[in-house]
């Protein structure tokens, strides 16, 4: 395997990054091999061979400006203009595997931004002051003051009128103004004073916060272009708003447009960075080693080490967390700066036990078995290691309440592996016992607005069964037989989905089943918080337990040999895999562990042989408890005391409950854009996300694929409204609609279903969630009078609600037929006729059955008033929006032709705004305004 650069030297050079791989573990010359540059225009990747002469250059500024790094976890491309290498810059060793191969967890990364030598020169700065632990107050002043030594001129010019003042300006004593004392006397009154008087002061810091560059639109303004907030107002800029742009202007505003989606992130970057700051490193969830593959449990046929492959290339996908960061090295064959990362938990203690004559550990006598290096001492004591590993699966990853159950390739929730190793400390003898925990594999939500909210099952059976079917197969695939264990309530909130759990678990074909399942509930069995009753679980799954045994490898002749596998895996879980799993997972741990002790030879321990086991195991798993729940609820787990100790009392209960207030408040709150910008990180979404986040505050499931479910929509309402067999469906699309009957804006939207046939127009509210026609209304297609179509612009809040080659809709036009208009309405019950006003939706009852209600008729209404339906095209990168309405307005026009000469069918699809932007504007209330900053402040 060809060695990974253990330490890395970043340089920010005059036209990119230079990342020059250290020679040996003191000198800290960079290596001219192997080194690369990151061009800061183009952001590629080249490789560096620099001359004599641009090395003397770079060497003068080597000093301030590099930084000594462990590794790089990869480039954050946030926009064309805002891209970041992340470099890992401390780290601390956790664990060691075979007693060479040391596992360190990140305990800090720097963000470096790749938009000027400036702004890279800054970040270093700031990074080799935390790293040599100067605060960040400290290091941000230090840094202002040296840039501004670059920026004097610009900030001069700026303030000229000031600096040599008008003799008008001067004050009566012939004193200078304030401005140009500020800024002549900035050491005495600071740069905080100082920006008040530079209108480039806060700008450029934001800027530099963005990962822009701080000299990107204020040192290239083009010639005659004033640099005043008013005075550069061009003369298309002063045009009334419906004077369209002329000429290149317009040409220009175009292309900015497209930059401006680009660049939509920009004002949440400072929070994606310290969001991804607290991800790679305050979280300490981040683990890797240089030589080892920390990816594959010690079961696994591992790679040989002295393979010609880069360790990235055969890793474990499934735990290869900043694959998608690492994306551009890996494309550009720098496999030695591609440090694979993987997200979970690893410990590791040790403990003494007393080894008897003759058992594994002790000096073997029989023929062919390598002696031990290490000879026991006299009282027959011998220093055994438990490393444990848990690695995070990055398929359906993210936080709590935000990604629950099972998605379409069978991946679920809060999927993690854990590994115990037991070893003597020469790795003679090696013990590996494998669990897994992760969400019931079903549809479901729950709402993160509520302490103990409701599970609501999702979808339909068959997709449920067909989601819980491949999740089985694959983790049969990958771990042998299966003993699945739920832990969730048989009564209460809780019971609906284990119930489901189960009932899918019996209908399993035989091939995917696995060995069994269990329900224990454990709030039942352990109230009173008699957590030890969790042994009677194990008196009913210990016999299956026993034969699904461990995986064990000896040293004989130099070599280790595979005396025993893992032929199966205990699936643990509950609501959220968290608490109650990690209690059972470590009572689990402990059996295995005990029973690889009594291999060894290991029948009995001290008094104090036992409680220094016991306390390492406990703490241990404790540890990765909270490590686990950290990731995933962002708080500590509960029942962290009796893992840690076995013991439970109220200080326990009080301290729960304090984890249980802080879960709710970062559930409701910090999740959804954290949420977001881990979906982003590993390549799930693009930075468009955000975009929707700052119109929503709140993002979609990307592994929910919206067209297959928008298809299945279409496809279900044609099958259930569409009485007539001899009516042929023309077409089906799932559209945005007002709420409010006959309304063109008003909030909420919800999506529905249009179909359209050879004699009529349907629109079905749907509920994708049950995947069930709620209502829908008929309307013939003689009926419809004309369409609109153009830009529909509901909120002028956020810049993609506003884009309106995005925000495009139509309208529909129809009159009441004169027989009456009919609307079928899902009432859920036997009850088949009530009284319903036109327009009003409403949902009742438990069963299938339609109820059938008529308009007035033409007698107690006028024919000739007309009705609308408003339709808005859903926000989908797929498809472009002008192209879907002018598509679905033309399908319409083509059905209704039969229906009317072709004289009236010129004027029958018009081109016109449903609602302009200058009209949304003009109905953008203060009130409204203010409800969505309050909302930006608290979630974004």
């Amino acid at each position: 395997m060809p060695p990974l650069a253990r330490k890395i030297l970043i340089t920010a050079a005059i036209d990119g990054l230079i990342l020059s791989p250290i020679q040996g573990s003191r000198n800290v010359q960079p290596s001219p091999h192997g080194s690369m540059r990151i061009d800061y225009k183009s952001k590629l990747i080249t490789p560096y061979n620099p001359t004599q002469e641009s090395q003397a250059a770079e060497a003068l500024s080597t000093l301030s400006s590099s930084i000594e790094t462990h590794g790089i976890a990869g480039l954050m491309n946030v926009s064309l203009a805002s891209v970041f290498l992340i470099a890992i810059t401390n780290c601390e060793q956790v664990a060691i595997v075979r007693g060479r191969y040391p596992i360190y967890v990140v305990a800090d990364v720097a963000l470096i931004p790749l938009s000027s030598r400036k702004d890279a020169e800054a970040a270093i700065f700031k990074a080799r002051a935390r790293k040599s632990g100067v605060s960040e107050a400290e290091s941000d002043g230090a840094t202002d003051t040296d840039i501004e030594d670059e920026d004097t001129a610009v900030i001069n010019d700026e303030l000229q009128d000031q600096v040599n003042p008008d003799p008008k300006s001067m004050n009566h004593r012939g004193q200078s103004s304030i401005g140009e004392d500020v800024i002549g006397r900035k050491g005495v009154y600071g740069r905080f004073a100082e920006k008040w008087f530079s209108k480039r002061g806060w700008t450029m810091d934001q800027r530099r916060a963005e990962g822009l560059s701080s000299d990107e639109g204020t040192r290239g303004e083009a010639p005659g272009t004033a640099t005043g907030d008013t005075a550069g107002a061009s003369d298309e800029a002063k045009k009334p708003e419906n004077q369209p742009a002329s000429g290149a202007a317009k040409n220009e505003m175009e292309g900015n447009i497209e930059v401006m989606k680009e660049e939509v992130a920009h004002s949440l970057t400072p929070k994606l960075l310290h969001t991804t700051q607290i991800l790679l490193a305050s979280s300490r969830s981040f683990f890797f080693s240089y030589d080892w593959d920390i990816t594959r449990t010690w079961g696994k046929e591992r790679k040989n080490l002295s393979s010609s492959l880069p360790l990235h290339e055969f890793v474990d996908p499934l735990f290869f967390w900043n694959r998608a960061l690492q994306k551009p090295f890996i494309e550009s064959g720098n496999g030695t700066f591609v440090l694979p990362l993987m997200q979970g938990f690893v410990g590791q203690f040790q403990f003494s036990a007393t080894v008897p004559s003759g058992s594994k550990l002790w000096p073997p006598t029989e023929p062919g078995r390598q002696e031990a290096t290490e000879v026991p001492h006299e009282d027959g004591k011998q220093s055994l290691l438990v490393t444990l590993i848990s690695r995070r699966s990055i398929k359906r990853a993210g936080l709590r309440y935000l990604r629950r159950g099972v998605d379409d390739s069978g991946n679920v929730a809060n999927c993690v592996e854990t590994e115990q190793i037991l070893s003597d400390s020469n790795w003679n003898s090696i013990f590996s016992h494998v669990q897994l925990r992760g969400s019931i594999p079903l549809y479901f939500q729950q709402s993160p607005y509520a302490l103990r909210p409701k599970p609501v099952l999702l979808r339909s059976e068959a997709a449920n069964a067909e989601a819980f079917q491949r999740h089985f197969r694959d983790i049969k695939g990958r771990y042998g037989d299966i003993l699945a264990v739920s832990l969730v309530e048989r009564r209460g909130n809780e019971a609906i989905v284990g119930e489901k759990f189960q009932s899918s678990f019996e209908n399993l074909p035989n091939v995917n089943r696995g060995v069994g399942f269990n329900w224990f509930d454990f709030h039942r069995e352990c109230r009173g918080m008699r957590f030890e009753n969790v042994k009677l679980l194990f008196d009913e799954i210990g016999e299956i337990l026993n034969k699904l045994e461990y995986t064990e490898e000896i040293q004989e002749n130099g070599k280790l040999k595979r005396v025993r596998n893992q032929s199966g895996v205990l699936r643990t879980n509950c609501m959220d895999c968290l608490d109650r799993t990690n209690v059972v997972q470590s009572f689990c741990a402990r059996n295995s562990l005990d029973k690889q002790l009594i291999s060894l030879g290991i029948a009995s321990m001290s008094a104090e042989e036992e409680m220094e086991l016991s306390a390492g195991f406990n703490i241990l798993w404790a540890d990765n408890g909270d490590a686990i729940s950290k990731q995933y609820a962002s708080t500590a787990a509960l029942k962290g005391d009796f893992t840690r100790t076995r013991k439970r009392n109220y200080r326990g209960a009080l301290t729960d409950f304090g984890l249980t207030l802080t879960r709710f408040f970062t559930n409701v709150v910090s999740d959804f854009f954290t949420q977001a910008a881990i979906d982003f990180l590993l390549g799930n979404v693009t930075s468009k996300v955000f975009g929707e986040f700052e119109e929503e505050m709140i993002t979609a499931d990307p592994a929910v694929s919206m067209k297959k479910v928008r298809e299945n929509a279409v496809e279900t309402s044609a099958r259930i409204v569409v009485e007539d067999e001899n009516e042929v469906v023309l077409g089906g699309w799932t559209f945005l609609t007002p709420s409010a009957e006959g309304s063109i804006r008003k909030p909420p939207l919800q999506e529905v279903v249009i179909l359209v046939t050879d004699r009529a127009l349907y629109r079905c509210r749907f509920e994708f969630g049950v995947e069930k026609v709620s209502e829908f209304e008929r309307i013939e297609l003689e009926d419809v009078i004309g369409i609109q179509w153009g830009t529909y612009i509901i909120s002028t809040l956020t810049p993609s609600s506003t884009d309106e080659r995005r925000n495009v809709g139509f309208l529909l036009r129809y009159r009441p037929p004169r027989t009456g208009e009919l609307v079928r309405v899902n009432t859920r019950s036997l009850r088949n006729t009530f009284a319903k006003p036109m327009g009003e939706y409403r949902d009742h009852g438990d069963s299938d059955t339609h109820s059938e209600v008529a308009a007035p008729s033409a007698a107690t209404s006028s024919s000739s008033a007309t009705r609308i339906m408003a339709f808005k095209a859903p926000a989908d990168g797929e498809v472009n929006e002008v192209d879907l309405v002018r598509s679905v307005c033309q399908e319409i026009a083509n059905a209704c032709a039969k229906y009317r000469p072709a004289l009236a069918m010129e004027t029958f699809v018009e081109n016109k705004d449903v609602i302009g932007l200058a009209e949304a504007k003009k109905s953008t209330g203060l009130l409204e305004q203010w409800r969505y900053n309050l909302r930006k402040l608290v979630w974004a």
